[in-house]
């Protein structure tokens, strides 16, 4: 769908371009994080010292040896010194979501959003919208001390509670586990009109022993579009580093059995992704950050394992971090801060310099103006194309007045191609010449009409990612974010350009071939619209039937600035 895009631009600029000169009008890998790097407070007395640190780093080996034995117990068997509970599910609801956690492990197994359909054939989250792919969960721990890493997923925690509503204002939730002698507990916040859960925790009668907290953030979000390749391509992990630096890695790029870790670490969030739903981590601002991720290839298509650690200073109270687990609403992620709107990557990695600031800003209008005067987002769009024209058309009025100057030196022009038929380069020079006297930009007939461009482009991917637009009906449209199913609108928009390059054609002397390329143009683009997301049709035709009136006004003008056509002699 891209290449048509590009492939339909190439011949749009090919078009503007001859009309107007021949007929004038990262950084290496990581190394995984270990409680090693972390620097101990200078002791005060080295003998006390050198006896605490020795206490604390066989409470550490007795902790890994029973946590290792918990990983290799089977589940019927309870590992000595933890929890004696069966799994269970603890729901946690409000009225945007429904997540479901796993006392054993204290896992993230469900996560449903109320507020949204699941388009996807076969989906198993039922009518909506699932994040959480079956047998596998997000936000499950693990820990690494003294260099082992050991997994708490079999490991059965108590919960605060067996269900939870989120009605009135936030609620929390919290799990611990006794192991050996220590206990590791997390707690969760969650919020009923947001999808941020603030999260906290530690590893709790060590010592000042540093660690580091394994967070799993799963396999890749479950699929739940109604066109699964779009999905496919989506299905990422991105990061952020502490030098803002957002990077994408595509899980359908991680082989079965890989391990590798994601460069560019420390990083302010990681974050697992769809084209329209994120499971994301967020350290806090001013703490060590996330050390790293971890990416595991597994024999299933479009997944990777993905683990975030969080490094735990020796000294420090515990960790803390900040789930989004959600949509890819763009309030809701920039509310949460360290530029986590930007997690869908807008357009093409060399061109997204522009396309990210000016794809954020042209979402930002949109939902302001479907938020402030109340409208259907269909309406949004064709107000949005005939609002952007009408800004637009000064620059359009400035084009055809340099067409009409170009037009007005034809007659020079013919004379000097006569003159020097025969050396091109010199007639060349003297058409530069002669359009310097007059103060004629060969150029400046097209330039102007490469501006919408730059909204065409960024609107493409913006349909691509904005969950705003994703199920929204008008009219007999289904899905603005899905092609028309009826190709009304592709049809429309391919008509408006063909009355446009008619009217446009209009006391511009061209000959046959062009004029068969400015009506095969518009239905080439009808084609390569047609799969296109309707909202996009419905802007580009909005925008081309505004430009009507001002091309009729020069069309006009430039009939009255040709000269009468010359009688012969008889």
């Amino acid at each position: 769908m891209e290449r048509r895009l590009l492939l339909a631009i190439a011949l749009m600029v090919g078009v503007m371009i001859l009309s107007n000169v021949f007929f004038p009008p990262t950084e290496g890998p990581l190394e995984p994080v270990s409680s090693d790097s972390v620097e101990t407070p200078e002791p005060t007395d080295a003998a006390d010292e050198i006896s605490r640190l020795s206490a604390e780093e066989r409470a550490a080996q007795d902790v890994a040896a029973v946590l290792a034995e918990a990983e290799e117990t089977p589940a019927v068997e309870e590992p000595e010194g933890t929890a004696a509970a069966e799994s269970s599910i603890v729901t946690v609801r409000s009225a945007l979501y429904e997540y479901r956690f796993d006392t054993r492990g204290a896992r993230l197994v469900g996560a449903t959003m109320l507020a949204h359909r699941n388009f996807a054939e076969g989906g198993h989250g039922g009518p909506n919208v699932e994040l959480v792919r079956p047998d596998d969960s997000i936000l499950a721990y693990a820990l690494t001390l003294r260099g082992d890493t050991v997994s708490l997923g079999s490991i059965a925690f108590t919960a605060s509670t067996s269900a939870l509503e989120v009605r009135d204002g936030p609620a929390d939730l919290r799990f611990e586990a006794a192991i050996g002698e220590v206990t590791f507990d997390v707690s969760y916040r969650f919020h009923p009109d947001d999808y941020r859960i603030d999260v906290s925790g530690g590893l709790r009668g060590l010592g000042d022993v540093g660690h580091v907290v394994l967070v799993g953030l799963g396999r890749g979000i479950e699929r739940n579009e109604a066109v699964p390749r779009e999905d496919q391509a989506a299905m990422s992990l991105v990061t952020r580093n502490r030098s803002g630096q957002i990077a994408a890695e595509r899980l359908d790029r991680v082989d079965d059995g890989e391990t590798r870790p994601a460069s560019g670490g420390p990083f302010s969030w990681a974050a697992s992704k769809s084209k329209y739903w994120l499971a994301a981590v967020v350290a806090p601002p001013g703490g060590p950050g996330i050390g790293g991720v971890m990416l595991r290839g597994v024999p299933e298509a479009d997944a990777a394992e993905m683990q975030a650690a969080l490094p735990v200073p020796a000294g420090s109270a515990g960790f803390e971090y900040t789930a989004y687990i959600g949509p890819q609403d763009f309030a809701r992620l920039q509310a949460v801060g360290q530029e986590l709107h930007n997690v869908n990557p807008v357009g093409w990695r060399w061109l997204r310099w522009f396309t990210r600031p000016f794809g954020n800003l042209i979402v930002a209008i949109l939902i302001w103006m479907h938020e402030s005067f109340s409208l259907a987002y269909g309406w949004v769009l064709i107000l949005f194309g005939v609002g952007s024209r009408i800004i637009l058309s000064p620059l359009f009025h400035i084009s055809g007045r340099a067409q009409m100057k170009q037009m007005a030196l034809q007659p020079e022009i013919k004379k000097l191609q006569e003159r020097y038929k025969g050396d091109p380069q010199r007639l060349q020079q003297e058409q530069m010449k002669l359009f310097r006297e007059h103060g004629v930009n060969p150029l400046g007939g097209c330039l102007p009409m490469f501006l919408p461009l730059p909204i065409l482009i960024t609107l493409f991917f913006v349909f691509q990612n904005t969950i705003e637009f994703r199920g929204v009906p008008f009219l007999w449209l289904s899905d603005l974010s899905l092609r028309d199913p009826l190709f009304i609108v592709p049809v429309l928009m391919g008509g408006s350009m063909l009355l446009l390059n008619w009217i446009t054609q209009r006391g511009i002397q061209t000959n046959a071939q062009m004029k068969m390329i400015s009506y095969v143009l518009p239905v080439v683009f009808t084609f390569f619209f047609a799969n296109f997301a309707a909202g996009l049709n419905l802007y580009y035709t909005a925008s081309n039937i505004m430009s009507l009136p001002q091309q009729m006004y020069l069309s006009r003008e430039r009939r009255k600035a040709q000269p009468p056509p010359s009688r012969k002699k008889e």
